[in-house]
């Protein structure tokens, strides 16, 4: 219970007077206002003539008669176009109709949609029959009525207690139902209907009683009495759903309040009550005052009440008043005057505003929540709450408002008030409240923390550190730090602990605590990502003072790790069989550089990462080796320092160490472990550097016995070995022995030219030559064999040649028959057309056609003239190209077809039987190249320029060139022997005068064969052959011509040159073997003592058994090995026409006919088959 009289005052509304200014006096005039209602943007008044009036919000008046007699009642609604009135008639009956508004009649008033005269009576009472008179039986008035907003129900109450129910379309007589729900001891006061989506409840308030019928149920309607004492009429109201009460009833002691099943609070309020309404949330209360006087005795009191915020919004006084309703969103008056009073609600804002004046924070707290007002703006009135009580000095009172806006209000606010020493608790609290709402920061953390050490309050600080599940309010992190700083190493752990912050919990037992085994039992516990983290942090802090503890938890991680507190079984493999798990470890590599400076330690946890296969990669191999010549390095000399070695030996000895050859190698050499490094050498294949570190020593006998075993691989041993026993820097001389060693080797393998060891020999001051006569002896001896065997291979060379001369004379000079019978390709009799090679070869046409590649080659020949010419080709390029540029196009041709290739080894198998990778020893490799601005010409070129008439010539054969010299005509391009044959038909083939070839299209030769099968085929000339060889491949430069441009360039004799070559070719200075090896020496050795012997004197091109003195395009072999008459040739003076095997047919006993080979003379026309 609560007394209205206690609640505080103000003035939320404003109240406005006569707003009708007259316009309702003027259309009530002599009658009284009886009844007021409102709804859908009308205030309609009833008066007692029976008129009803209607203001619009514009105050515009409208009326119209609605009944004859005084209206007692007017119904409304905000959602349908309806209005319900009630009146009495002439007899005594009450009267209800039913009107719309929004369909005027012809005189422009609302029209009646229904009109009612219930009747509550037993249906006997009213009936003619009935022996009692009409008269006697009184009809009872409508007193009260209550009609649902859907129009579908409809209740009406009676002055005899008696309560009708309409069910159906209020505004319709068809369909609509009625029966007598209840009947009361006394007169209905009020009905009112409230409804839900679900239920719809009837409240009834009669003198006596008040009841609430559920109509939800047709037909089922139950009916219960919530008090036993009723009310006046218009002395109870409906309040809105926002409040928690459905309706309140007013009574000259309090005002009651009433649920659908209940009674609810009651507010006391002494006065007789004689109007109460309801409007936006608040009660309106109009009372009489005791004590008036009678002048005064229609003025009422009228109270506006907010039951839910406690207070008073208005309290004025009325004179006369009517009724209270409210529409166009504010809450009207209407008095007997009649006139309309306006009660304007002021704004929030405005409110506000007075209650800040009157320092109401509290009130307006409520009335903000009430309102629905964000959280924002009543966060902003707690702090001017707070601020206030702040300021009178109720710091306690004041921190729970700041506390009610977290967390809407800046944190720092609040902190800055309280940062003082003496308000520590309360800015605790609120920290507290800070992190519960989760909205601290690490900041707020770190100060509440701080607070709890500053106060010492251990408990304070474990309820906020943990929690009942363990969880921690606050950064995890920070506080951990806080505590660490504070002292508190013990909460920190426990923090640090429960919620997995290994880092942490390691860095308070290694830097705070200096518990290091602690620690190490703590990380065994981690799993072994998390257990290999932290070793690597704080391993090297580990291996400092506990060593030997850390190095078995590294050895564990490294092999088969389990945490210490996993169980040994795992739970889900209880319920089926065992299955072995998967070891997990970590790898060595990555704890290498910890053990840096932990030597001994290192050794221990590598030795045993080696017993386990596979474990240690070539940089921990390399690693462990480190660390035992390190431990070599520093132990004394000794049983221990021998041991030691061993172990590197073991190591550097074992095939299954992976190791870093050149990094052991630096190590033994900085540590100067001789014997590994000597091993790693001999390992490596470095024996040059282990033959010069044993003559550095001067153990000759340990370099020999290198030179033996390693002989075969790198047989070039002895070369350094001989270098090293004649070294200059030698002291002493070499042993004899040792010595002709090195000297067989050398000469049994073929080494070094015979030549190269005398100089090598001569270099060293302590031997003579006695010591190494026999050595030379033997190679006199055998220097006299190979000449030997150079003559008999010239002789038969020349047999060979000769053969091959015939040959071509024959082929030049006769017919040649083809006795073939069978096809040499399908081996079937031969038949006509087909096609004869002057190989001997023949085929049928059609399988000539079908295999071969080239008209004018044999398709059996053909594979076999290819390799010799490719063969050919590849020495010509040997010999004429230098060095750096021999082969550049074979070699990316060679590389291009090895990349494309799938089958690589048949690829280098061909180039090799090509003879691409033959190294061909001539005076071209030998010489440095010449300095020429351009690329010498062929030695037959050159020829043919100086017999013929200095005119510019092409590349040509042999027999070309002889044409040219005996009709003085150029040089021709060469012609296919089918061509020539077809146009030659009648005899040789016509050359134009003017000295120059025409282009002539002529049939293949085999075609030719094809279609003259009878005639018969002669052989080619010899010319015709090397002018098809010499079409298709390059022919070097010969070696007399490039002597020759030496000598002409160093001004050595003046020979006769085409000037339109020679102008373009600068000479070079002739090379004096002979005079250079003749000159003497100051210094007499045993090369200066062995100068006027030949023994290695280079063999000479006086040899060649096909030099000519005059070089002529005769020679069939010119282009490829010939010199030239000059008067300026270096080797004109030591030439001996004798051993030439060509000397009847020289040019110098031949006249320019005999030269020729297609002279007249020489022509035997009966053999042309053309003719």
């Amino acid at each position: 219970m609560a007394a209205l009289l206690q609640w505080r005052r103000f003035g939320f509304f404003d109240v406005k007077a006569n707003i009708d200014s007259g316009k309702l006096a003027e259309a009530v005039k002599d009658s009284d206002v009886t009844c007021t209602a409102a709804g859908r943007g009308h205030v309609y008044v009833g008066d007692s003539s029976g008129w009803v009036h209607s203001l619009t919000r514009q105050l515009k008046l409208e009326s119209f008669q609605a009944h004859d007699r005084a209206v007692n009642s007017i119904t409304t609604f905000d959602h349908a176009s309806v209005i319900i009135t009630v009146a009495e008639k002439s007899d005594g009956t009450s009267e209800i109709k039913v009107w719309a508004p929004d369909k005027p009649d012809v005189h422009g008033h609302p029209v009646c949609l229904r009109t009612l005269c219930p009747d509550p009576r037993p249906p006997h009472a009213g009936s003619r029959s009935s022996s009692v008179p009409q008269q006697a039986v009184k009809m009872p008035k409508v007193t009260a009525i209550a009609v649902h907003p859907n129009l579908s129900l409809m209740a009406v109450g009676f002055s005899d207690g008696a309560i009708m129910l309409y069910r159906g379309e209020v505004s319709r007589e068809r369909g609509s139902k009625h029966r007598v729900l209840l009947t009361v001891s006394s007169g209905i006061t009020s009905l009112h209907i409230r409804h839900t989506t679900r239920s719809t409840h009837l409240f009834v308030t009669s003198h006596t009683n008040i009841y609430c019928i559920n109509c939800t149920v047709r037909d089922k309607e139950t009916t219960v009495e919530l008090d036993s004492v009723g009310c006046q009429p218009g002395c109870a109201t409906l309040a809105d759903g926002r409040h928690e009460h459905h309706l309140l009833v007013a009574r000259p002691d309090a005002i009651y309040s009433y649920t659908s099943d209940s009674r609810g609070s009651c507010y006391v309020f002494e006065g007789e009550k004689s109007l109460v309404a309801w409007f936006r949330g608040y009660l309106i209360v109009a009372a009489a005052d005791k004590g008036v006087p009678a002048s005064r005795a229609s003025e009422r009191s009228i109270t506006i009440y907010d039951l839910t915020n406690k207070l008073v919004a208005l309290s004025t006084r009325v004179q006369g008043l009517a009724g209270a309703v409210g529409e166009w969103g504010g809450l009207y008056l209407v008095t007997t005057e009649p006139s309309l009073i306006h009660m304007s609600e002021k704004d929030l804002h405005s409110k506000f505003q007075l209650l800040f004046k009157k320092n109401q924070f509290d009130i307006a707290i409520s009335l903000a929540k009430t309102q629905c007002c964000d959280q924002e703006e009543v966060a902003e009135i707690l702090r001017q709450y707070g601020d206030w009580l702040y300021s009178k000095g109720n710091h306690p009172i004041a921190m729970d408002q700041y506390i009610k806006t977290i967390p809407h209000l800046e944190p720092s606010y609040v902190i800055r008030k309280y940062l003082d020493t003496q308000h520590i608790n309360n800015l605790t609290t609120y920290l507290q409240a800070l992190h519960k709402s989760g909205s601290a920061t690490a900041d707020h953390t770190s100060l509440l923390l701080n607070c709890y050490t500053r106060l010492r309050d251990t408990q304070q600080l474990d309820e906020f550190i943990m929690s009942k599940d363990g969880a921690v309010d606050c950064d995890v992190e920070l506080g951990v730090r806080v505590c660490r700083s504070a002292g508190y190493y013990d909460h920190a752990l426990a923090l640090a602990a429960k919620h997995s912050l290994h880092h942490h919990h390691l860095a308070i037992l290694i830097d705070d605590k200096k518990d290091y085994v602690a620690a190490l039992r703590y990380i065994s516990t981690l799993e072994l990502e998390e257990a290999k983290a932290n070793v690597l942090r704080y391993g090297s802090v580990l291996l400092s003072h506990v060593a030997d503890e850390t190095t078995e938890l590294l050895i564990r991680l490294c092999t088969d790790y389990k945490p210490t507190n996993s169980p040994i079984i795992k739970e889900g493999s209880l319920d089926g069989y065992l299955t072995p798990e998967e070891p997990v470890y970590a790898d060595p590599e990555d704890f290498e550089y910890m053990l840096v400076g932990h030597s001994e330690q290192a050794i221990m946890f590598l030795e045993k990462m080696a017993t386990i296969p596979g474990k240690l990669s070539i940089k921990l191999y390399t690693t462990l080796l480190a660390e035992y010549l390190h431990q070599y390095s520093l132990a004394p000399e000794g049983q221990e320092q021998v041991a030691l070695g061993e172990k590197v030996m073991e190591l550097l000895r074992s095939s299954d160490n992976e190791y870093c050859r050149d990094h052991a190698l630096l190590l033994c050499d900085k540590h100067k472990f001789h014997d590994g490094k000597l091993l790693l050498w001999e390992q490596a294949g470095m024996y040059e550097e282990l033959l010069a570190w044993y003559a550095e020593l001067g153990d000759m006998d340990s370099m020999l016995a290198v030179c033996f075993r390693k002989s075969q691989q790198q047989p070039r041993l002895w070369c350094s070995a001989l270098k090293l026993l004649t070294s200059e820097s030698s002291l002493t001389p070499p042993d004899p022995q040792h010595l002709m060693n090195c000297l067989n080797n050398i000469e049994q393998k073929g080494l070094l030219p015979p030549l190269e060891v005398v100089d090598q020999l001569a270099t060293s001051p302590h031997i003579s030559l006695g010591q190494v006569r026999e050595y030379l002896l033997r190679v006199v001896s055998t220097h006299s064999a190979t000449l030997a065997s150079e003559t008999t291979r010239t002789q038969q060379y020349s047999e060979e040649t000769a053969r091959m001369r015939e040959t071509i004379r024959e082929l030049r000079t006769s017919a040649t028959p083809f006795t073939a019978t069978k096809c040499n390709i399908c081996n079937n009799e031969l038949e006509l057309p087909s096609v004869h090679f002057l190989c001997r070869h023949s085929f049928h046409q059609h399988c000539f056609e079908s295999y071969s590649e080239s008209d004018s080659e044999c398709p059996v020949c053909l594979p076999e003239n290819k390799k010799m010419l490719e063969v050919i080709r590849a020495q010509c390029y040997g010999v004429i190209l230098p060095l750096q540029e021999t082969h550049r196009s074979q070699h990316d041709q060679f590389h291009e077809q090895l990349e494309r290739s799938t089958d690589s080894f048949s690829v280098v198998a061909d180039y090799l039987g090509r003879g691409v990778f033959t190294h061909l020893h001539s005076l071209a490799a030998m010489y440095p190249p010449l300095n020429t601005t351009k690329i010498p010409e062929p030695e037959g070129r050159l020829r043919a320029l100086e017999r013929v008439s200095q005119e510019p010539v092409g590349v040509g054969g042999e027999g070309r060139l002889r044409m040219s010299e005996r009709h003085g005509q150029g040089v021709m391009k060469s012609e296919p022997e089918g061509r020539l044959r077809t146009e030659g038909r009648g005899g040789i083939a016509k050359f134009p005068s003017d000295g120059t070839s025409k282009a002539m299209n002529a049939p293949a030769e085999g075609r030719v064969r094809q279609e003259n099968p009878s005639d018969i085929l002669t052989s080619p000339t010899e010319g015709r052959l090397r002018s098809g060889i010499t079409s298709s491949m390059a022919v070097p430069t010969a070696e007399s011509r490039i002597r020759a441009n030496e000598a002409k360039r160093m001004g050595g004799g003046a020979g006769k040159f085409s000037p339109s070559l020679h102008d373009h070719i600068t000479g070079s200075p002739t090379p004096a073997l002979d005079r250079d090896l003749k000159k003497t020496s100051p210094v007499e050795s045993i090369s200066t003592a062995l100068t006027g012997t030949h023994i290695s004197r280079p063999k000479t091109l006086t040899d060649n058994p096909f030099q000519e003195d005059n070089a002529s395009v005769s020679n069939p072999f010119g282009d490829d090995f010939e010199t030239e008459h000059m008067e300026n040739n270096p080797f004109a003076e030591e030439y001996d026409e004798s051993k030439n095997p060509f000397a009847e047919d020289s040019p110098r006993n031949m006249t320019p006919g005999d030269i020729n080979p297609f002279a007249k003379d020489d022509y035997e026309s009966q053999l042309n088959p053309f003719g």
